[in-house]
């Protein structure tokens, strides 16, 4: 039983999750000129379900609020090796939390998009209307370390761990600490309890 609440909560993670990058030109000093555009994957994201947003840190999309593409490059997540143009709909810094939507493609017509909407939704994960307790089991999954880690089909590392401590600093933010390792790459991640396989919570620091 253990074995199959194990494999759920890694294909629901694996499905909900996307990497955060953004895509832009590099000069080549030697060759004075522009290389092909690069990816570069900063962060992790996840798709709510219910809401129909993706979330992820306000501090890994920050600057693509305040530079203009020129210099920030242009924004975008993925999954598989798929990658597409979104925009920051709303932050909110006293949280560490960033909405983001997707960019409609030149190319694609209303219905197109809304059957895109649809199909990436889908797949999306729900926000648990209860806070974890110490103890309980969870499960995360997310993009350490950025390029250093991805594989060819740009998959998600999974990880688990158990709600440590219950720490509340004030009335604003509520925080909790995991025992799970958490490296640069996981901000955005989000934490869902092995019993509900809903999202309590997401990485925003180690």
């Amino acid at each position: 039983m253990p074995e199959e609440k194990e494999k759920k909560a890694h294909e629901l993670l694996s499905s909900a999750v996307r990497a955060v990058g953004f895509i832009k030109p590099k000069f080549d000093s030697l060759k004075q000129g522009f290389l092909p555009p690069q990816l570069e994957v900063i962060g992790t994201a996840f798709l709510l379900k219910d809401k129909q947003v993706i979330i992820t840190c306000d501090h890994v999309v920050r600057q693509f609020a305040n530079l203009p593409v020129e210099l920030a490059g242009m924004l975008v997540i993925g999954q598989k090796g798929n990658y597409r143009p979104v925009s920051i709909d709303c932050v909110d810094y006293a949280h560490d939390l960033a909405v983001l939507r997707f960019k409609k493609l030149i190319q694609e017509n209303d219905e197109q998009f809304k059957i895109f909407l649809k199909s990436q939704f889908d797949t999306g994960i729900e926000l648990s209307d209860i806070y974890a307790n110490v103890a309980d089991k969870v499960s995360y999954a997310g993009f350490p370390l950025g390029n250093q880690l991805l594989t060819q089909l740009h998959e998600p590392t999974y990880t688990e761990g158990v709600i440590g401590i219950k720490v509340r600093n004030s009335e604003i933010r509520k925080e909790v600490q995991i025992s799970g390792s958490v490296i640069g790459g996981f901000s955005g991640a989000p934490i869902i309890s092995q019993d509900t396989k809903k999202v309590v919570a997401m990485v925003s620091n180690s």
